[in-house]
């Protein structure tokens, strides 16, 4: 009796070892009108797809933006978010997953960045430009 627990610990040890994914970093950058996601993995084993997700300050849940498939441990990953521009958001909620090859999931990283439309951006450019000599 006290082998086959020691093997199902064992086994169950072993099995949690496998599923593993440590980030090197986890970045959101603003170019223009779109965000710019990045990350790279220390540690990638058993990974089925990574998983982006977004929400906005009008918004109460995450919602699936973007799947990136593993590959591997080293690699930059990169996700160009263009679809901002639409959004009237001052505060956007960035979250990465990942989605192991047993169905097994797990939140890797998650980032707050503060969004200015390129329209805000401009509108402002225009009212300071009627002052200048």
């Amino acid at each position: 009796m006290k082998r086959l627990i020691l093997l199902a610990a064992v086994l169950i040890l072993t099995g949690a070892s496998v599923m593993t994914v440590r980030l090197a970093y986890f970045t959101v950058d603003q170019d223009g009108g779109a965000m710019i996601l990045s990350w790279e993995t220390e540690v990638e084993a058993d990974v089925r797809q990574f998983e982006l997700f977004r929400k906005t300050s009008q918004g109460s849940e995450f919602h699936l933006i973007a799947t990136q498939t593993p590959r591997g441990i080293g690699q930059v990953y990169r996700y160009r978010d263009s679809q901002m521009y639409r959004s009237p958001a001052s505060m956007v909620d960035y979250r990465l997953e990942v989605v192991f090859t047993s169905g097994v999931r797990q939140q890797l990283g998650e980032r707050k960045v503060n969004y200015t439309s390129t329209a805000a951006r401009r509108s402002w450019g225009s009212i300071k430009a009627m002052f200048q000599n």
